[in-house]
């Protein structure tokens, strides 16, 4: 079964918080979304979530929605697959000063996610623009 979840980069374009914080530098980008991956490893992708949320470059309440249904799929997949084991991170991408991608494997003893967290800046300072997981291990390969 695969499970994916996007927050459309097109919503970029949608009204922003005007209170977001922005992320200096892509090293603080890194600990930022490794400290998002570790509590959602400890099984608390809602605070997870939250917090990321304060550096948050799109449309509050249609991320406010899509981490609801995140939540909401995070502890399905725990009840099926069991507490997560532990994540590492794959690589980071960058599309010049742009966008910066953090992708991360989250892992269970049987099955494992990945996770990718996308970031935008406008001109100075990383946003958070889509948080998103799926099963699709294949397009590692690719």
């Amino acid at each position: 079964m695969k499970f994916t979840h996007y927050l459309a980069i097109a919503t970029l374009f949608l009204s922003t918080s005007a209170w977001s914080k922005s992320i200096g530098s892509t090293d603080k980008v890194e600990q930022v979304s490794d400290h998002f991956m570790t509590q959602v490893t400890q099984g608390d992708s809602e605070s997870a979530l939250s917090l990321i949320g304060a550096y948050l470059g799109v449309d509050t309440a249609s991320f406010e929605q899509r981490a609801s249904k995140i939540v909401n799929d995070m502890k399905r997949i725990e009840t099926s697959a069991g507490k997560a084991l532990s994540f590492a991170k794959i690589d980071t991408r960058r599309v010049g000063e742009h966008f910066y991608q953090v992708r991360y494997l989250l892992k269970f003893q049987q099955a494992a996610l990945v996770w990718e967290l996308n970031y935008y800046q406008p001109d100075t300072g990383w946003q958070l623009v889509d948080v998103s997981f799926n099963t699709d291990i294949d397009s590692l390969f690719e």
